[in-house]
């Protein structure tokens, strides 16, 4: 079994007929012209017949050498390079062992089911692992606590709703025969109450050693898989961790990928930092109550009634407007919470007096109530590189504590132990700086492949209102409807706000005759499923989507994009990242991320050199905005038109002649 100390020597695997490295402290060599033969095994085998993408050579040429010079490589791969294969060619001949970090679970379960086990068909002897976070993974130990009552309840004690027990026994039963554990892999959208019974975060995991059941465990399972493996697939958030819990949470490697490279400045500032809500302080007492019972339920009483008054607090301060900083009535409650914390933790520790079961759940107390007592420490003292704000999200004000400038940190703690590959279909022209890698990095810049001029349209309607118009969601509806009915389905609608999606998607839904499918009703992985299955579907949704969805073929001939991408005026950490940025900060912090957004978005249309379809961005500030050039030169060379009868045209031809191909 291999260990996650990283302090462990890999052991030596002899190389493949695949590649010639030579591997030391220093340097790693890899022999291009047979990482080059490899690729060309590789795509011999894909369903388009071997089809040659110099884009893709370049990827290889690029790495191969930035790796053999311990050298950090940033990558802007056009849509149709075929990045995923561009990267992982040469990494399946380093022979050590590399993460891949991607910002979406869409990009990630699209290299673990499709991309990575192509090339490890090719390249003999290669292991590919995915590794997500722990609370991805079912608890053996909680099915267990959870399935031995035939009556469902919660930790504090409350009756299970019906539909959420209804959830939790399907879970049960799936529990007895999945072999992975992953959430994923159930066929429904579990609700988030029902997932929460049966599974943990990393605070309430026991661990292998101290879990009754941890040599079963789902998550040590799959942590001894990527430690027995070549190349480790996991997403940017639980890097981000990683690198936070001081390079503890991964297998040992010295190689790094960050696909959609263009998150990582976000993912970082935000998990490098803390997150706290009054839900944090409710979970707590519930597990205390559980584990310290009638005897200290003053304490847990008084816990609970904190987290009501704290919340009250921070919505008070969120609606007057304060969203930056603690002021004097939550910072008073910031200590009185951390006092508090204190006593529980104490009691929490003195209490070992119980056995199994018991004991058992007294860890898993522990564990949060320690970690956020250690948060409430941190939030006292911020320093001048980090921002303390607030956000309202579900409902419920988050105070969050985030690093605004990643860049020093990175600089010095992770970019010496590691090289990096950074790649991405649209990066900023900021990122290199932003990151900390000037004068570390490789800039390389691989155009498409791809005849947009021929294959595509980009429309922006002119008889919209303005977005912010009172009439606008009609309007967008109404414009909707004109669009998929012309394309006969087969449409990608994406959107900045969830209830501005719902609430379109109603409208449109009942006045067209092709299927709609709506982001949350269904898995992630069942929507986009029955989106390239289902021909005349069109998909509605929201934040992942704009990127890592790929979907080719006839399924996905319309794009449509609800408004610009920019961040809210009122967001704390963009307001910070503009007072650094000084008199530009529109045009250095704002234009930058929403065009990069908006190109990811537009990328989902062309995703194959036959692909022919229309992006339709339903915000007029593209065709008469003062910054429309700086967001057009980051768009693929479409060709652009504000006439909605050469739109629908254009739609109708391309539905005829899909359906004329249809047997």
């Amino acid at each position: 079994m291999r260990s996650f100390d990283p302090d462990e020597d890999d052991p030596y695997v002899e190389p493949t007929e695949d590649a010639v490295i030579h591997v030391d402290d220093d340097l790693i060599e890899i022999d291009e012209n047979a990482a080059l033969e490899l690729l060309d095994r590789v795509t011999a085998r894909l369903p388009d017949g071997g089809e040659v993408r110099e884009g893709q050579q370049m990827m290889v040429r690029a790495i191969a050498a930035g790796l053999s010079r311990r050298r950090h490589v940033v990558i802007e791969a056009g849509t149709g390079v075929g990045k995923s294969l561009g990267y992982l060619i040469p990494l399946a001949q380093l022979k050590r062992r590399v993460i891949v970090a991607t910002a979406t679970k869409n990009l990630q379960d699209q290299l673990a089911t499709k991309d990575a086990p192509l090339v490890a068909a090719a390249a003999a002897g290669l292991r590919v692992a995915v590794l997500k976070g722990r609370s991805n993974y079912l608890c053996r130990l909680r099915v267990r606590e959870v399935g031995g009552d035939g009556q469902l309840s919660f930790d504090d004690g409350e009756e299970v709703p019906k539909g959420v027990a209804s959830q939790m026994r399907r879970v049960l039963e799936w529990a007895k025969e999945t072999k992975t554990g992953e959430r994923d892999e159930l066929s429904f959208e579990v609700d988030a109450r029902a997932w929460r019974q049966l599974s943990v975060t990393p605070q309430e995991c026991l661990g292998r050693i101290q879990c009754p059941l941890g040599s079963t465990c789902f998550v040590e399972a799959a942590k001894d898989t990527a430690a027995a493996s070549d190349i480790v697939i996991v997403n940017t958030h639980l890097y981000a961790s990683h690198l936070a819990a001081g390079m503890t949470i991964l297998p040992d490697h010295d190689v790094v990928v960050f696909d959609e490279a263009h998150e990582v400045l976000d993912i970082f500032a935000s998990l490098l930092g803390t997150s706290l809500n009054a839900s944090r302080f409710r979970a707590v007492a519930t597990l205390a109550r559980g584990v310290l019972g009638a005897a200290h339920a003053d304490v847990t009483n008084e816990l609970s009634d904190f987290a009501d008054r704290f919340e009250a607090a921070l919505d008070r301060q969120v609606d007057r407007g304060e969203t930056t900083g603690l002021g004097e009535e939550a910072a008073a409650l910031r200590d009185e919470g951390s006092r508090l914390m204190t006593t529980i933790t104490d009691l929490l520790r003195v209490k070992s007096d119980g056995e199994g079961d018991d004991e058992h759940r007294r860890l898993r107390a522990l564990g949060p109530a320690v970690h956020l007592a250690n948060d409430l420490t941190r939030l006292a003292d911020v320093s001048s590189d980090e921002l303390l704000w607030l956000t309202r999200r579900d409902r419920e004000v988050d105070l969050e504590l985030s690093l605004v400038d990643v860049g020093p940190k990175l600089r010095q703690e992770l970019w010496p132990a590691v090289t990096a590959v950074l790649t991405s279909a649209t990066i900023p022209d900021t990122l290199i700086r932003d990151l900390g890698l000037d004068g570390l990095a490789d800039d390389v810049r691989v155009p498409s492949p791809f005849d947009y001029a021929t294959h595509s349209l980009l429309y922006v309607p002119d008889h919209l209102p303005d977005r912010k118009s009172d009439d606008a969601e009609d309007a967008i509806a109404d414009e909707l409807v004109d669009l998929i009915t012309a394309a006969g389905g087969r449409t990608l609608a994406l959107f900045t706000n969830r209830t501005v999606m719902r609430r379109v998607a109603e409208k449109v839904e009942s006045r067209i005759s092709t299927p709609v499918l709506v982001q949350d009703t269904l898995s992630r992985q069942r929507l986009i499923t029955l989106f390239r299955e289902e021909d005349a579907a069109s998909l509605f949704a929201v934040t992942s989507y704009w990127q890592g969805v790929d979907v080719p073929g006839t399924s996905l001939a319309l794009v449509t994009i609800d408004r610009l991408p920019f961040a809210r005026p009122d967001d704390p950490l963009s307001q910070a990242r503009r007072d650094r940025a000084g008199d530009r900060a529109f045009y250095d912090v704002d234009v930058p991320r929403a065009s990069m957004l908006l190109a990811q978005g537009v990328g989902r249309l062309i995703r194959s050199s036959s692909d022919e379809g229309v992006v339709a961005v339903l915000d007029t500030r593209l065709a008469t905005a003062s910054y429309r050039s700086m967001m057009l030169k980051r768009l693929p060379p479409m060709k652009r038109t504000r006439t909605k009868a050469e739109v629908l045209e254009f739609l109708r031809r391309l539905n005829h002649e899909s359906l004329s191909r249809t047997p």
